[in-house]
Order: C-alpha cells, then sequence, then structure tokens
C-alpha cells in the first residue's frame, strides 16, 4: 500500500523548515518542539519524521548547491522523501544481509567528501552546522550508501559475466567508428514508477535542469537526486559511442555542444538529465597509444562561473605548484593544501583523456606540473609519473569490460529496488 504526499504535510514541513537564501542559511530556525516528532512517512517498520525530511532538505539543498527559495523547497519535497523513502528500503534489506558499515569506512567517506570541496573533514561538519545541518544527517546518507553499495556487490557481482566476445564487440565498434564522435557524458536519471508520477518527475527534472543552468554544479546535484548508480561519482558514464545509449538519448546527445546540459529527456524508466562534458572524433590514436601513470587535482569551479573567479583559481594553482618536481612532492602539497581525495589515478591511456587533458599530457614532460587546465567541471593540475607503449591494440580491455559490468550491475540494483518498493508498505501520512 502506498500513499502520496499531498499538500498539509508539504505545508508542514515547509513551515517548520523556513529555509533561508543561501548567504543567510546560519540562522535557520529549528522545528517546533510539536512538529519534531511528527511521522511523515512509514516504510515497513521504520519511521521516517517531518525532523527527518526538514534535514534532509537542507542538505540536498546545500550539497547540490540549489538555491534554497521557497519555491525549489516546494518542488523538490517530494523527491527528496522518495529518496529517504528508497534509503530506509535499502537499509532494511542490507541489514537483512547482515551488512554493517564500520565507522572507519563512514570516516573514510567523509574525508573524501571534504577533500572533494578542499576542506578538512572537521571544517565540512562546521559548515553543515552552520547551516542547521547536524552532523548526523550526513553520515546516515554516506551508511546508507555505503551499505547499498556492499549489498549490491554481494549479491550480484558473481552474477555479472562479461564475456571476451562482448569486450571484443566493444574494441571492433571503436575500430569501426574511426573518423565518428565520441562523447565524454554525465548523466542524472529520475525513474517514474507507481510511487513517483510523471507530471511530479518532470517538474523536479525542469527545475534541476534550470538550476544546473543557472550555475548549480552538475555532479553535486547528480550526488544527491539521480538515481542511478553512478551517482556518487557525479553521475559520470565516461566516454560513449554513437549508438551506444538508448535512442531517445543517443538523438539528444547528437545534437549537443560540450558543456550543453539537455533538457529532461523521457526514456522507458524515468527521466534524463545529460551533460557533454567533452567530444572527440576517433581516430587510430583510440586504438594504440601510450598508457601513462597520472596524477591530478581538480579544484571544483562550474561552468558558468564569471572569468575572475577562474583567473583567481588558475593563479592560486599556479603558486601552489611553483617549484613542485615529481609526484611524490606532487602528493605532498596536495596533502599540504588539505586534499585528502587520493590525487593519484593510476594508469590510463593517453587515449582515454579528454581532447585538452591529452594535449597536454602528450607534451607533457614527466614528473612536471602542467599548467592549470580548465574543464567542465573545474580547473586542474597534473603530473605525468611514467609512461610506457600500451603495446598490443592498446585498448584497454579491462576498462571495457569494467564498464560492462558496471552497466550490467546498474540494471540489477535498479530492479532490486523496484522489487523492494513494490513488496513493501510504504505509508506517507497525510499530516495527521
Amino acid at each position: 500500500m502506498i500513499r502520496r504526499l499531498s499538500a498539509p504535510i508539504i505545508a508542514l514541513v515547509l513551515a517548520t523548515t523556513s529555509l533561508a537564501a543561501p548567504s543567510a542559511m546560519a540562522q535557520t530556525r529549528p522545528a517546533p518542539a510539536s512538529a519534531v516528532g511528527t511521522i511523515a512517512a512509514v516504510v515497513n517498520d521504520d519511521a521516517i519524521t517531518v525532523a527527518d525530511l526538514q534535514m534532509r532538505l537542507r542538505l540536498a539543498l546545500m550539497s547540490s548547491g540549489l538555491p534554497a527559495t521557497p519555491d525549489n523547497q516546494q518542488r523538490l519535497l517530494p523527491q527528496v522523501l522518495r529518496l529517504l523513502i528508497d534509503e530506509k528500503l535499502q537499509g532494511q534489506e542490507a541489514k537483512r544481509a547482515g551488512i554493517a558499515v564500520p565507522a572507519q569506512d563512514v570516516d573514510k567517506a567523509l574525508a573524501s567528501i571534504a577533500g572533494q570541496n578542499h576542506m578538512s573533514t572537521q571544517q565540512l561538519f562546521t559548515m553543515l552546522k552552520g547551516t542547521g545541518v547536524p552532523q548526523a544527517a550526513l553520515e546516515d546518507q554516506v551508511r546508507s550508501q555505503l551499505a547499498w553499495r556492499q549489498l549490491v556487490q554481494r549479491r550480484f557481482v558473481s552474477q555479472v559475466e562479461v564475456s571476451d566476445t562482448q569486450v571484443d564487440e566493444v574494441v571492433e565498434r571503436l575500430k569501426a567508428n574511426q573518423g565518428k564522435p565520441q562523447y565524454l557524458v554525465a548523466s542524472i536519471f529520475l525513474a517514474v514508477d507507481q510511487d513517483a508520477g510523471e507530471a511530479q518527475v518532470k517538474t523536479l527534472a525542469d527545475r534541476l535542469v534550470s538550476e544546473i543552468r543557472r550555475g548549480a554544479p552538475f555532479p553535486a546535484v547528480a550526488r544527491q537526486f539521480s538515481q542511478a548508480a553512478g551517482a556518487q561519482t557525479g553521475g559520470d558514464m565516461g566516454w560513449v559511442l554513437a549508438g551506444q545509449l538508448e535512442p531517445a538519448l543517443d538523438q539528444v546527445l547528437g545534437t549537443m555542444q560540450q558543456g550543453q546540459v539537455s533538457d529532461p529527456i523521457r526514456t522507458l524508466g524515468g527521466y534524463n538529465i545529460l551533460l557533454l562534458r567533452d567530444k572527440r572524433t576517433i581516430n587510430a590514436a583510440t586504438a594504440t597509444g601510450v598508457k601513462v601513470r597520472l596524477n591530478q587535482i581538480v579544484v571544483p569551479v562550474p561552468a558558468t562561473a564569471p572569468a575572475n573567479r577562474v583567473q583567481t583559481v588558475v593563479a592560486q594553482m599556479r603558486n601552489d605548484f611553483n617549484g613542485v618536481n615529481g609526484c611524490e612532492a606532487f602528493r605532498a602539497k596536495a596533502k599540504e593544501l588539505g586534499v585528502t581525495a587520493n590525487p593519484d589515478l593510476g594508469d590510463v591511456l593517453l587515449s582515454r583523456l579528454p581532447d585538452g587533458m591529452r594535449q597536454v599530457a602528450s607534451a607533457l614532460p614527466d614528473g612536471q606540473v602542467s599548467t592549470p587546465i580548465r574543464g567542465p567541471d573545474g580547473v586542474a593540475v597534473m603530473m605525468i609519473c611514467s609512461r610506457q607503449d600500451a603495446g598490443g591494440d592498446g585498448v584497454d580491455r579491462d576498462q571495457i569490460r569494467s564498464g560492462l559490468a558496471e552497466q550490467k550491475l546498474d540494471m540489477m540494483q535498479r530492479r532490486l529496488l523496484r522489487d523492494l518498493r513494490g513488496n513493501a508498505y510504504i505509508d506517507i501520512r497525510l499530516g495527521r
């Protein structure tokens, strides 16, 4: 049984949330005591309170960079509640499977989030507190994501088989498509099903597109709202060939320019929002090339950021890395700057890098810091630690195999969550 969100519960949550504009979010009022224990939804034997919903709404707005306007709160609230319901279902299933996430894994994930935002974990918690979001709200979200990931890996990895024939088909398609476009894509997926109707999801998708085009960072929005497996990597899909995606997505992708965000695209399961991060033409370099050991640090800067903001970041990065030579010194400098995300990206084919990065990396002497590079997601500096001939046909078959396996895992986890929803008792309270 599923009961839908209605106006009274929306009004109650918004009245007790009272989110201000981002610059004034520290003045957010706490919920009245009478509202704290009010139940917003029941998921099997677990309850989601209005206080839970308030905190997650604040966290979603802050983390995604979306303005905390009353209109945004109104439109995003149903999706935030739906995500909380899904998390309850996922947590219940993980508990049944005996999965418990160690505290150190949560701490490591939080440190990674802080590092991606160029701050320490404590600075992250201080920022959360200043916007009225308790530390526990982010910890609960991270713990739920880690538990679900473990469950999906444990249950389905042994069932995911990618044959040599399937890899060969991709390799042959790469070679056959020389001279044709290839796209570096990120996506946000919003499911349409019995408890998230067509109009509601379309309204949300339109709002997300509007805010991304106004400057909200695509990866941050994807992490908070996308329901695809790639959400935690900012929706990154890697390089895709023309014809590789669903026809509706492929058709739109062929009309997009680098850095452009699509309108919502309806496919079989729901709505998709695409970001074309880069575009290149497949040529002989895609099939043969050089493999490099790459270190990289990225400072997030939205594609819509003003020129003076980009110039400031570029100047600061030049200053920070002036005189840094060798990958050990590069990683030490990253640590000194408080970057907790591992800058070592491992061995990658030059042909797999976006055009701008590939051109710089090809001419960059080993152990020397690059000039800052403006990309669709930010400004980066990189260093090549070593390079070698890729050998054979130069195609990274392991990367192809991994990509195919991720696609299959994503389909399986979506199917599992859909089945959990279908079999669950979900009671969305009507403000009573």
